[in-house]
């Protein structure tokens, strides 16, 4: 038998919040490289679902809320290898926002940023390494240029994206010799559904198309590509990594 008789197997992605903004992007990038995809999210406005398996790709969604992280992260991981077998990359893009004055923070404000922007990924990660090690799969956690320069009202969501990138050094260093590579991006402003949202509460309107008309701002596929070549076999090389994706707008 020759390695042409072997058939290559198909590679298996789930993305947290993958049905909008970053999230989706990567769902749609993922699928036209041929990834198998499991995606989640609390909800998927607009029928993601529908669109990749109009184009061939194939797709399963799992609605999921990250208020109790441990047991909703078994219970995705469970069902990517339940539907699929195997799992090849995880890329924890689930995340909200904080944006108050300090004298506003409240301790359920903590609780539920925490669970989704800290706790998730790292229960994530727990749950998906042993069968990423079969792979030697990848994963990729969706930080933010703000853990290196925070934003005023911005508090919790940045100290823990801070937190997040040095999570990912950690898995990174724990699971290097069982050859699985954990790596962060750290977008700046990109317009998506969580940045709208920022918006609205920062300039106490809705944000207009001027207020986008920025080219420090980019769009969500500008970060998907970045997350599907990192998760290529050609960046093997790149491990416990904090990746600025920032078109160098972060340098002033």
């Amino acid at each position: 038998m020759t390695n042409k008789d072997v058939a290559t197997p198909v590679r298996v992605a789930l993305i947290t919040g993958g049905t909008t903004g970053i999230g989706g992007a990567t769902t749609r990038e993922l699928a036209a490289r041929g990834y198998h995809l499991l995606v989640t999210a609390l909800a998927d406005p607009n029928n993601i679902q529908k669109e990749i398996r109009d184009g061939g790709g194939t797709i399963s969604f799992v609605k999921s809320d990250f208020a109790h992280a441990e047991r909703t992260a078994k219970e995705i991981v469970d069902a990517a290898i339940s539907l699929y077998g195997r799992l090849d990359l995880l890329v924890n893009c689930a995340g909200t926002i904080s944006h108050k004055n300090l004298d506003e923070v409240t301790s359920a404000d903590w609780d539920r940023i925490f669970a989704i922007n800290l706790k998730a990924p790292f229960f994530m990660m727990q749950q998906a390494f042993p069968y990423l090690k079969k792979t030697q799969g990848n994963i990729i956690n969706v930080s933010s240029t703000n853990a290196l320069r925070p934003a005023r009202k911005n508090h919790l969501y940045d100290s823990l994206k801070a937190a997040l990138n040095n999570l990912t050094k950690g898995f990174a260093l724990e699971y290097r010799e069982a050859g699985v590579r954990v790596n962060a991006i750290m977008p700046s402003g990109v317009r998506t559904p969580l940045v709208d949202q920022w918006l609205r509460e920062y300039l106490g309107r809705e944000p207009n198309a001027a207020d986008f008309e920025n080219p420090a701002i980019a769009e969500p596929i500008q970060i998907a590509k970045v997350i599907a070549s990192l998760a290529s076999e050609e960046m093997a090389w790149i491990n416990g990594a904090e990746l600025p994706v920032d078109g160098g707008y972060g340098l002033g």
